[in-house]
């Protein structure tokens, strides 16, 4: 592009595609910190400010988040939506709808006994028992009963499971707990199903708990009257058979009158009457024992007692909790693999089940083994409920067969003195008072039936709630529609902020340029000129507004270089940077324009000669260039080329090779740069890249000084930090920074300048005359 100055054209170098560094992709930050020694030349030399440790190594703050954020803005945005979408999506299928049915029971700690004692030996620890009633309410022969109800067998919801996996749908849905220790028992249905389906299934549980459970306690708790009743029914067989023979032995001895004794007998008979009545009462009281400790006998043989103790058991068992834990996750698996398979079938399918199948094996060979360990235990010692009631009963026959044994003794030596004083009628006596102890002891126990038919009409232990077992359950919605859209909302939008915030720090780890201020105050290192984003092909057009930022910013640069050659040595300067594609090659080639539009003989050498590109720039062939004279093949005033620009001459990289990159470490450079330090006011040389080279550092062996380019958004801090020690290290005067890429706003008095046409030559003529 031709720029005016005066009567002179200078040539300003478009930068090709090649030196234009392309956007770098949105992504990095860094935080403005605090305090450090400036790095480089004297010019660098600045007050104390931000440690470059600091921009280094500090940690993210809302600044460093929102340029990561500025750069990763369309990642973070689509990645988020992803993962929020996944996220809502596993949350909604995770917290689906849901119903509670629950049925409440009362579980007194006590037995409801009207007549007081112990009618039924349910005095075991309160604790134990309700243990038992859970594990009870979840048994097989309550989940098998519910099952077999026609109510529950006609719901979708039951149909719609395999027979062989109902029992275990349920027990998912099933829950039986007492809440705050309370004599409240809880029985529960949760789930995703209609609140009438859970109803249903909570009243078929109930009745089935009832029925199966509390209706048959209670008539094995009266059990002993059905004993006494036989009891009874024996004993009045006896007095009949007694009465009947007693009759006939006085119609025999013609005596039907009462019968009269002398004092001593009757005193006799007396004794024998005493002791025939406590004959009877131990007899009474060894019966009721028989009576109770059969009871127990039953209840600990009955199959559900050895069912309840392996149920309980596992309960207790933490790898059954585990593979019972598992059973469930593989359902809620099958579950959702078969609302979304075809045909209901796949090979997934088949593999979860495969799992589900193998692990309720090993839970069924584990309750298998375990319910073998009980009956061989049960064989080899008793059970030590039973062991502790036969302890019991044991004493108590041992107790009142004694007492037995003593009443028949003292009433066989009565018997024997009474026979003795000859009393004719002392045998019809004798069996006249059996009769009558008989009928006493008949009495006591149709008292103690009574007594059990009245215990018979007393509460029971277990109620329901209410009253009534088929009472319609109460419902309520554990987790609702809005509640369910409410927390996959929340959820997707955590995991949308979470997936942005993990991208940020990535990005932010990055360490990036964020702004020029990181540089000059957070490294210390002076910055002297920032140039525009040079890319999109809008930049292309010679009325972009961007053009003109650039050249203006340049000069700027320029008159930094230009004044500042006035008191210190500033003629050879080296333009690099840390790696490539930050803006090493523009700022050079601007400058070098920049400087012979202002009117000093300017060269440009390309001294990037593993990878040039100038000679692409200013459309020259790439031979005959720095390579072949450090190959000593050319003298180095013979492949100067003068370009389009006034003022400013070009030496390309040449043909480079290993022999021309060993030149570069000998004495071999020197008297060229001498030679071209008295043709040229300034020479500009486009460097190769600081970090991963040892060109730049060579070049700048020569050179009164260095500018570092970098570029924002993708040169990074410690990058830059290292390039400048680097250079320092080696005895690299700093000039100072210029970054790339920074945002600008376009000023109208630049543009101004840019739209205006020229004035005329003879207006300026005339104006001179005058």
């Amino acid at each position: 592009m031709s720029q005016h100055d005066g009567n002179h054209t200078h040539y300003d170098p478009m930068p090709s595609d090649d030196s234009i560094p392309p956007r770098p992709p949105i992504g990095g930050a860094l935080a403005p910190l605090t305090a450090g020694m400036p790095v480089g030349g004297p010019l660098a030399q600045m007050p104390m400010g931000p440690r470059p440790t600091d921009v280094i190594r500090g940690g993210m703050d809302r600044s460093g988040l929102f340029h990561a954020l500025r750069r990763r803005w369309l990642l973070a945005t689509c990645m988020g939506l992803l993962l929020g979408a996944a996220s809502a999506a596993g949350l909604w299928i995770a917290f689906p709808e849901s119903s509670t049915a629950t049925v409440q029971y009362l579980v007194s700690s006590e037995n409801q006994e009207v007549m007081g004692g112990d009618m039924g030996n349910e005095s075991r620890d309160f604790e134990i028992y309700r243990k038992t009633q859970v594990v009870q309410i979840r048994s097989p022969f309550v989940i098998n009963a519910v099952l077999k109800d026609p109510a529950v067998r006609a719901l979708k919801s039951v149909a719609a499971e395999p027979e062989e996996d109902r029992p275990e749908w349920l027990l998912e849905r099933l829950t039986a707990q007492f809440p705050g220790d309370s004599e409240v028992l809880e029985i529960r249905l949760t789930g995703s199903e209609p609140k009438e389906d859970l109803a249903v299934l909570a009243q078929a549980v109930s009745r089935a708990y009832y029925e199966e459970v509390v209706y048959r306690a209670k008539q094995k708790r009266l059990l002993p009257r059905t004993i006494l009743q036989q009891a009874a029914t024996k004993l009045d067989a006896e007095i009949r058979r007694k009465s009947e023979s007693l009759l006939a032995l006085q119609q025999d001895r013609g005596s039907t009158d009462a019968l009269v004794f002398d004092p001593r007998t009757q005193m006799l008979m007396t004794d024998i009457k005493d002791a025939q009545t406590k004959k009877s009462q131990a007899e009474g009281a060894l019966a009721e024992a028989r009576a109770e400790f059969s009871l127990i006998q039953t209840m600990v043989n009955d199959p559900a007692y050895l069912e309840a103790q392996v149920d309980e058991a596992l309960a207790q068992d933490p790898s059954i909790a585990n593979m019972q834990q598992m059973v469930m996750m593989y359902d809620m698996q099958i579950r959702e693999v078969r609302s979304t398979t075809k045909h209901g079938d796949s090979p997934q399918l088949r593999s979860l089940e495969k799992k589900r199948n193998s692990i309720q094996n090993e839970i069924a060979q584990t309750r298998s083994q375990m319910k073998q360990q009980f009956m061989t235990r049960k064989q080899t010692e008793p059970d030590p409920y039973l062991k502790q009631a036969t302890v019991r009963f044991q004493i108590a026959l041992q107790n009142y067969g004694q007492q037995i044994k003593q009443a028949e003794e003292v009433i066989a030596k009565l018997k024997e003195e009474v026979e003795v004083l000859g009393e004719k009628d002392a045998e019809l006596a004798m069996r006249a008072s059996e009769v009558e102890q008989l009928q006493l002891v008949q009495q006591s126990v149709v008292d103690r039936i009574e007594r059990w038919d009245i215990e018979a009409e007393a509460p029971d232990r277990i109620t329901p709630l209410g009253g009534d077992p088929n009472a319609p359950p109460e419902t309520t919605d554990n987790i609702n529609f809005y509640e369910r859209t409410a927390i996959s909302t929340v959820g997707g939008i955590g995991a949308f902020l979470l997936t942005a915030l993990g991208i940020a720090y990535a990005e932010f780890s990055g360490r990036k340029l964020n702004d020029p201020d990181q540089v000059e105050e957070g490294l210390g290192i002076r910055v002297i000129g920032t140039l525009p984003s040079l890319s999109g092909r809008k930049v292309l057009s010679s009325s972009s507004p961007i053009l003109a930022q650039l050249q203006e910013s340049i000069d700027s640069v320029r008159t930094a270089l230009m004044h500042e050659s006035t008191t210190k040595r500033r003629q050879i300067v080296l333009v690099t940077s840390p790696a490539t594609l930050e803006g090493r090659t523009t700022v050079a080639s601007q400058l070098a324009v920049s400087l012979s539009r202002a009117g000093r003989r300017t060269l440009l050498i390309d001294g990037d000669v593993r990878s040039p590109s100038l000679h692409t720039l200013f459309d020259v062939p790439l031979e005959d260039g720095l390579c072949e004279v450090l190959r000593a093949e050319v003298d180095v005033s013979d492949v100067v080329r003068a370009t389009n620009a006034e003022g400013l001459w070009l030496l390309t990289g040449g043909y480079c090779d290993v022999d021309a990159v060993h030149a570069l470490a000998t004495d071999q450079v020197q008297p060229i740069i001498e030679k071209l330090r008295g043709d040229y006011d300034f020479i500009i040389i486009d460097g190769a890249p600081v970090i991963g080279l040892s060109d730049a550092l060579l070049f700048g062996q020569h050179c009164d000084g260095a500018i570092l380019s970098v570029l924002r958004d993708q040169t990074s801090v410690p990058k830059i930090h290292q390039a400048a020690e680097l250079l320092r290290s080696v005895g690299i005067r700093m000039i100072g920074t210029v970054v790339n890429g920074v945002p600008f706003k376009s000023d109208r008095r630049v543009m101004h300048l840019q739209t205006a046409a020229p004035r005329s030559p003879r207006k300026q003529l005339e104006q001179a005359d005058a």
